[in-house]
């Protein structure tokens, strides 16, 4: 199931910085820097053509908390 959802955000984030993150995932750097101070569950998976994309894992239903 792994493989279907891609990894942890966080696990993707080692080694890297934001502005690389960016580029691979195809989003801004601000983008990138919302996601991973979130409490939101992103993960990341490789694409079949090639490159990465952000997904994010979440019930059906569920709204956003209020700010």
């Amino acid at each position: 199931m792994e493989d279907d959802f891609g990894i942890p955000l966080v696990d993707f984030a080692q080694g890297k910085k934001q502005p690389e993150m960016a580029k691979l995932l195809g989003v801004t750097q601000s983008a990138v820097s919302q996601m991973i101070n979130s409490n939101r569950e992103i993960r990341v998976r490789k694409k079949a053509g090639g490159g990465y994309e952000p997904i994010e894992i979440r019930l059906v239903g569920r709204r956003r908390a209020a700010a």
